[in-house]
């Protein structure tokens, strides 16, 4: 575990089961969000690439990138708060 998920299963550990679950609904929606978004840039790449669009697909590589780095942070916060609130049941 790193210190930052250290830092916050010992924060979580003070929040009501109501805060947790709040946290855990939204970062669910970031995580959704993030999802879609990614795979729609997915779509993106493909089209602009299948019609040898270069300079949109070269530029998407940056973005795309980001967007999936993003999708995966926020996927391992959620499975971090889900664990934390199993642990608590």
């Amino acid at each position: 575990m790193t210190k930052e998920n250290a830092a916050i299963a010992l924060e979580l550990d003070g929040v009501s089961d109501e805060a947790l679950a709040e946290l855990t609904r939204r970062v669910q929606d970031i995580d959704n969000s993030y999802r879609s978004v990614a795979e729609k840039m997915g779509q993106l790449y493909m089209c602009a690439d299948e019609n040898k669009v270069t300079s949109l697909t070269r530029g998407l590589d940056k973005p795309m990138r980001n967007a999936s780095d993003n999708e995966q942070a926020f996927a391992a916060i959620l499975e971090q708060l889900r664990q934390h609130a199993s642990q608590r049941k």
